[in-house]
């Protein structure tokens, strides 16, 4: 009886249930965007809501780059598409479909690795895929919570290379192959950069086994013809954006900005399969070399912080659990392989039961790394999301809202959601005029905006031009603003700290004393028109 099938149908089954329904609270379809965890997921889900409304993605999205309505779209687009795909096919929120396919996409990369894998052993391929449980664990879930979204879904087709260079003898596989490279360009730039270089060290593999072949030349001119075709335009926007924004510069980097980071000592009791599996599969390079130079090559991506990448070198680590899977499960297979044979295919999948249940944490065991059960809706809530939705619905499309103190408005792409030009007052500015108990029209000011490619337009053909670094005289670039000069004001009632929701009201009695009027409220936001735009809308004064 071939129990392959079914095991990996409960695999898939099971990675679905502990990553995207746990946090789904087991629901397809939301009121507001759920268990979104920081500014860089609200950036993906505004951008894919803008791109949805525009019908194309011709130009970002003018919320998103302070208003100019001539910014390209300059964002890896494949994650966007595929939720609005899935949007148009379901008719659930774009906002939960675009969460979907992110999930959907790391599961997917886990079982492109056992496909890659399973060539040369199907006991050693059903033994790894249980690691990849641990791409929900606590220090990995952040890349799905925090909106690394992009990176993850340009990993499963650099996998998907992976398999494609493990296949490069099949015929027309350097059309895949094409297409795989061309996908990741379009899902994430730093992604390509490593799937070019794996290309490289593959070559560079054949070369000293003296496998290389004319052939092999043959099939990735073709493949980088087919994948030029399908990124041109995207690598042409970003080597003119990103790349002058961020140039490459040595940086050694222990830190990701607070995000946490996944080390190898924290799959702890398991590195000691994984160790083995390493020993043994250098020792038998010649007979598992893809998934073996794959394996390393992925374990020594995770380590460029040391040499200027950052963020990007973090990146890779969220799938570690992924990459490095055939490590485990060859340290596994190598003591298996003690067990007679006619046992050895029982063997296998009770130890891959028994690591599917220690690691999905069903059966804890002491010092294993398991999996870290979420269910949170989230930065989001119902009020604010009624107020974002009431803007973007019921205001011009010039007009300008000015968000006063809120909790949660420190994960600034949240306001992106007003689908208007928008402004925020910086909280230490706030507390500041709190101690001095004073009320004023002008604050310290925050135009949050996305900045990581300079806002590109293009100037004239093939010439692009980097609104960032021109045009800074206007208002949404100065560092403080009269508000008087905003067509909304946005209130929130309800804080941690009672004393800065109490500020917020008083202003809130101020400016409507002076001609505002109440146009939206409810139990937690307060939305003010100025009627006056340009006059005085509050009295600078003490209390």
């Amino acid at each position: 009886m071939n129990l392959e099938k079914p095991y990996l149908v409960i695999i898939f089954g099971l990675l679905l249930f502990l990553g995207i329904s746990n946090l789904f609270d087991h629901k397809l379809k939301h009121d507001f965007p759920y268990a979104y965890g920081a500014s860089d997921a609200f950036q993906q889900q505004t951008r894919v809501e803008g791109i949805k409304d525009a019908g194309n993605y011709r130009l970002e999205p003018f919320y998103i780059v302070k208003g100019y309505k001539d910014v390209i779209g300059y964002y890896p687009p494949v994650i966007h598409h595929l939720g609005i795909l899935l949007y148009f096919a379901s008719g659930i929120p774009v906002y939960d479909t675009i969460y979907f396919m992110v999930f959907f996409n790391a599961i997917l990369a886990a079982l492109v690795m056992y496909i890659l894998i399973r060539k040369y052993s199907k006991h050693i391929a059903m033994l790894s895929l249980p690691l990849s449980i641990l791409i929900f664990s606590n220090k990995t879930y952040v890349g799905f919570l925090w909106g690394h979204w992009a990176s993850i879904t340009g990993q499963l087709f650099l996998i998907c290379i992976f398999w494609a260079l493990s296949r490069i003898e099949i015929k027309k596989i350097e059309v895949l192959l094409g297409l795989f490279i061309g996908a990741l360009a379009l899902s994430h730039t730093s992604e390509l950069i490593y799937g070019v270089g794996f290309i490289f060290v593959y070559g560079v593999w054949l070369i000293l086994t003296k496998s290389f072949t004319l052939s092999f030349v043959k099939k990735i001119i073709i493949a980088g013809i087919i994948s030029g075709l399908i990124g041109f335009y995207n690598l042409f926007v970003s080597i003119n954006s990103f790349m002058v924004v961020n140039p490459y510069k040595f940086n050694i980097s222990n830190d990701w900005g607070g995000t946490p980071i996944l080390y190898l000592s924290d799959f702890r009791l398991l590195l000691l399969f994984m160790g083995l599996g390493l020993v043994m599969s250098i020792v038998m390079l010649k007979k598992f070399d893809t998934v073996t130079l794959a394996g390393l090559y992925m374990l020594g991506i995770g380590y460029t912080n040391y040499i200027g990448f950052g963020i990007r070198a973090f990146q890779p680590r969220l799938l570690w659990p992924t990459y490095l899977s055939f490590f485990f499960g060859f340290g596994l297979y190598t003591i298996v392989r003690f067990i007679p044979q006619k046992l050895r295919t029982v063997s296998v999948f009770a130890l891959s039961f028994l690591f599917i249940l220690a690691l999905s944490n069903a059966v804890p065991i002491p010092n294993v790394p398991t999996y870290y059960k979420i269910s949170s809706p989230g930065l989001m809530d119902k009020w604010h999301w009624d107020a974002f939705q009431w803007i973007s619905k019921n205001t011009n499309e010039d007009a300008k809202i000015y968000f006063f103190y809120g909790d949660v408005y420190d994960q600034d792409a949240i306001l992106r959601n007003s689908k208007r030009v928008h402004a925020q007052i910086i909280p230490e500015n706030f507390v500041e005029l709190i101690k001095n108990r004073t009320i004023v029209r002008d604050y310290a000011t925050e135009f949050p905006a996305d900045h990581g490619a300079g806002m590109p337009y293009m100037k004239s053909f093939l010439k692009i031009g980097l609104h960032q670094r021109e045009a800074r005289n206007l208002l949404v670039w100065q560092d403080h603003a009269d508000v008087c000069l905003f067509d909304y004001f946005v209130f929130d009632k309800v804080s941690r700290q009672k004393v800065l929701v109490d500020y917020n009201l008083l202003i809130v009695n101020e400016m409507v004393s002076k001609g505002a009027g109440v146009v939206f409220q409810n139990d937690v936001v307060v939305i003010l028109k100025n009627n006056k735009v340009g006059a005085d809308c509050i009295e600078k004064r003490t209390f």
